[in-house]
């Protein structure tokens, strides 16, 4: 019998491989278990007909981040301009909110844009390539795990400026 490609289950071992432990979680995007940061755990959990979604957490290894819809998108788009060699895997999420992963920063940001937040080690965040009720979860940018991460401060600062530029314009954040 041929075995179609199980990308869930190279995702999670891409992650563990990488020092980022994964969590099974439900397509409604509750976690499902424990901390995994194991191979032979992964392919327990994952190496299955159906395989359950994915989630990670922030970890020393990556820093996940929840961006306002606005100026995210925008502070997205100020990044890419830049042309960098490293682009942040960016989610979009149903309301309108962004995910998006980057190294841990070394030290302190300064002023992060209203709204941005960093997503506490042990808190889940449900991962393409996972499925929903409303379809597969899609990166923006590098094929996570696999790709090197930018740094917080690269990412981060274009998204403030973003915040700054649109106040400029448009007098406050809709």
């Amino acid at each position: 019998m041929i075995r179609r490609k199980n990308a869930l289950l190279e995702t999670a071992l891409a992650c563990v491989e990488r020092g980022i432990p994964v969590q099974a979680a439900t397509i409604s995007c509750d976690p499902a278990g424990d901390w995994i940061s194991d191979v032979e755990a992964v392919h327990a959990v994952w190496d299955v007909d159906e395989p359950p979604n994915l989630a990670i957490t922030s970890c020393p290894a990556v820093a996940v981040w929840r961006l306002p819809r606005i100026v995210g998108a925008y502070g997205k788009r100020r990044y890419e301009q830049q042309r960098p060699g490293v682009w942040p895997p960016t989610m979009k999420l149903p309301d309108g909110d962004w995910i998006t992963c980057t190294l841990q920063p070394d030290g302190d940001l300064g002023p992060l844009a209203t709204g941005v937040e960093y997503i506490a080690s042990g808190t889940p965040v449900v991962i393409p390539p996972s499925t929903t009720a409303d379809g597969r979860l899609l990166w923006d940018g590098s094929k996570f795990p696999l790709h090197p991460l930018p740094s917080a401060d690269a990412v981060l600062s274009e998204v403030l400026v973003a915040e700054q530029e649109y106040v400029e314009l448009h007098g406050q954040l809709g």
